[in-house]
């Protein structure tokens, strides 16, 4: 019986935990950092104001362990892409279309709230987690295409795969118009993230040169 309600209390616990991140995520991408409380979130969550402090000392550990899942999540998804997808033409695609999908509002607010309302030290760790689960997939995907002779060498460019990456990764979030598609339905946003992948892709791949 005992253990019985140890287990129950564990998985309550993770639950609450959960619905604050869940909760935390949606609010801080939508609002910014600055603009939301604790008391906020605890509200909506349906807890008290003590309990978000039972599991994150502050607010600004709430939001790195917010940063932490979502950039998780991403690399799951993007190694899942790598996996299910072959060539890099395809991968470029689905890269994409997935980043522009589920990141149109989230990157430009996360990006801004890193650079301006967190300290070095948590910079510097998102730096790193960003690394893992945005960046790395992509210079697999760009080494991966090398190896399969898909497309030239950097190289032969003057460059390398790490650059390109990020040259990869800028022009997607040079893509991101969350002033325009905040006002779109879903199936607007998904045939305008469609449309701008296509063009981007086609460039990469084939070159604007007549």
């Amino acid at each position: 019986m005992v253990k019985a309600d140890k287990q129950m209390e564990a998985a309550s616990y993770k639950e609450t935990y959960q619905t604050i991140i869940k909760t935390a995520q949606r609010l801080f991408m939508e609002l910014g950092y600055r603009s939301v409380s604790t008391r906020q979130i605890a509200q909506i969550c349906g807890v008290t104001q003590p309990a978000i402090y039972h599991h994150f000392k502050n607010k600004q550990t709430l939001y790195v362990a917010v940063i932490q899942q979502t950039l998780h999540h991403t690399e799951s998804d993007l190694k899942a892409i790598l996996g299910k997808f072959s060539t890099f033409q395809e991968r470029l695609t689905q890269i994409a279309f997935y980043m522009m999908i589920h990141f149109e509002m989230d990157l430009v607010q996360m990006f801004h709230d890193i650079s301006h309302e967190l300290g070095p030290d948590n910079q510097q760790l998102i730096h790193q987690w960003w690394i893992e689960g945005f960046f790395m997939p992509i210079v697999t995907m760009i080494n991966d295409g090398i190896i399969n002779e898909e497309i030239k060498n950097p190289e032969s460019l003057n460059t390398n795969s790490t650059e390109l990456a990020y040259l990869i990764l800028n022009v997607i979030k040079a893509n991101l118009q969350p002033e325009t598609t905040a006002v779109l339905t879903q199936e607007e946003r998904k045939i305008m993230a469609e449309k701008k992948v296509k063009l981007m892709v086609a460039i990469f791949i084939n070159g604007i040169k007549g």
